[in-house]
């Protein structure tokens, strides 16, 4: 079956949709906007596949980034060097594919979110493969070896790591997917916060145990409902209830508080908000590059690995900690939505439930003044 070919507005959809559903991560839905722009103008498309789509011995491989916040001394190490690989994720690809001596028939994402959802069209378009209708995460995550690939046995290594500085590092082979995350963190902290990553090459076999599908239709669904809805005035929170009736619509409120560190790779911090029906009742999330942890009235709330998702209420379109979308008033509306069935057994709760974010939120806890 061939690829279904996206128009831009489909695209353009699609980052709307993923930024919605990323809970908080995913990059940067600006740079997601100039790599659609600079792939379209060209004349070029982006396309995707459902992996049924191949045949089952084929492979394909996770792409996508690994970065986050950095400390001003970390910047300092890259300050005076020169850009010189402009392809990097196209270069970790090629990489790989010349360690393996194969060649990957698709590539599918890390995880759902803006520009990470653009990356695997990207370098497809660029090197004339497609990319698959589906993701490693059904939302986003703050580490690679938090993967619907880890929950089925898929390997981490070998995977390939290029910097735009063009520095080329394989990784045959880690003790486990959480120590494969641990040096692609410390190479995005030494290489001015980003990285390219290629890793977990698989059969489509194998990817059909690990990949939620369909992801991609989902988001530009989404996408188009919200777009639409700003366009002809009607109220974009009902449209998002309509497009996904799995969703629930927990919180309407305004912005209290907002704080950020950007340390160690990560981006993390606190929101609180108190609802706008309920002066008593008040809403807190905390984050590590992606929504985690929330509690109502300081009792535990929602937790990962189910969606959180936080949209302005006026617009309906997607909220960020990464950049300036909260502060004080603002007013949000928040859904939530069950995680995908593989993340609720005893060994995806392993790797993405609450308890594997305790160390990092007591850290967090005891050196913010966030109140």
């Amino acid at each position: 079956m061939s690829p279904k070919e996206l128009s831009k507005q489909e695209a353009i959809d699609l980052v709307t949709g993923a930024k919605i559903l990323a809970c908080g991560g995913g990059g940067s839905e600006l740079n997601a906007l100039k790599n659609i722009n600079r792939v379209y103008d060209k004349g070029s498309n982006f396309s995707i596949s459902d992996l049924n789509d191949f045949k089952q011995d084929e492979s394909i491989c996770i792409i996508g980034m690994v970065g986050g916040g950095i400390t001003e001394q970390d910047k300092l190490l890259v300050k005076d060097r020169e850009i010189v690989q402009k392809k990097p994720m196209v270069a970790a690809v090629k990489e790989l594919e010349e360690f393996l001596g194969i060649e990957f028939c698709a590539f599918v994402a890390t995880e759902l979110g803006p520009n990470n959802s653009i990356v695997p069209m990207m370098v497809a378009t660029e090197m004339g493969r497609t990319a698959i209708n589906g993701d490693c995460c059904g939302r986003s995550k703050p580490m690679i070896s938090i993967s619907t690939t880890r929950v089925a046995g898929i390997p981490i290594a070998p995977f390939s790591i290029v910097n735009q500085y063009g520095d080329v590092q394989i990784i045959k082979k880690t003790v486990d997917d959480v120590r494969g995350e641990q040096i692609a963190r410390t190479a995005s902290r030494i290489s001015g916060g980003s990285v390219s990553v290629a890793r977990c090459p698989m059969t489509i076999l194998e990817a059909q145990k690990a990949v939620i599908p369909k992801t991609y239709s989902v988001a530009i669904k989404l996408g188009k409902e919200v777009r639409e809805a700003n366009e002809n005035g009607n109220n974009p929170i009902y449209s998002i209830k309509r497009t996904l009736p799995n969703m629930k619509h927990v919180f309407s409120g305004k912005v209290k508080q907002f704080s950020r560190i950007e340390e160690g790779g990560f981006t993390s911090g606190e929101i609180s908000a108190v609802s706008l029906d309920n002066a008593g009742d008040i809403l807190r999330i905390w984050y590590q590059n992606e929504y985690l942890l929330s509690w109502r009235n300081n009792k535990p709330y929602v937790t990962c690995p189910d969606g959180f998702y936080i949209v302005d209420t006026q617009t309906g379109y997607g909220l960020t900690p990464w950049e300036n979308d909260y502060y004080e008033n603002r007013e949000i509306s928040i859904f939530i939505q069950d995680a995908p069935e593989i993340w609720i057994s005893q060994k995806g709760l392993s790797i993405f439930g609450p308890k594997v974010f305790d160390n990092q939120w007591n850290e967090y806890k005891e050196a913010s003044s966030f109140q």
